[in-house]
């Protein structure tokens, strides 16, 4: 499968209590001005999907039930994550692509860009793929 126009998501309000807390979690020092804790990017493009990801995924054909394994995830900063802000999402299917496997027999390879938004611009994009094993019908 090639690429597909990007999928609008949900907003991602980053509040500072939100922040606050992800530090607290990671034992990461206290927050400079408004500047947020870079793992946001992952976190709100997770969830400002628009549904949870097994979900997103079995709209998608894949077997996420059977047990999908994290295949690689990449963050970029176009911009800056800050706290009290509102970002929007996009999701973007870079490929989907069914591949011999030597674990699972056949894997579908799921590759997404999910990107947060201010109206500034991008703010942060991860790259996401993930491996799903398939599924022989019975």
């Amino acid at each position: 499968m090639a690429s597909q126009p990007p999928i609008p998501g949900r907003r991602y309000d980053l509040t500072a209590a939100l922040d606050d807390r992800v530090r607290a979690l990671c034992a990461a020092p206290p927050r400079q001005g408004d500047l947020a804790h870079p793992i946001h990017a992952y976190l709100g493009a997770l969830a400002a999907m628009p549904a949870p990801i097994g979900d997103f995924s079995r709209n998608l054909g894949l077997a996420f039930d059977a047990g999908p394994v994290l295949g690689e995830c990449r963050l970029s900063f176009p911009g800056r994550l800050r706290v009290g802000q509102a970002y929007d999402a996009t999701v973007e299917v870079l490929d989907l692509t069914r591949k011999p496997s030597r674990r699972f027999g056949q894997a579908d390879h799921l590759a997404l860009a999910i990107t947060l938004s201010d109206q500034a611009g991008p703010a942060s994009v991860l790259q996401f793929r993930m491996i799903t094993p398939v599924v022989a019908d019975d």
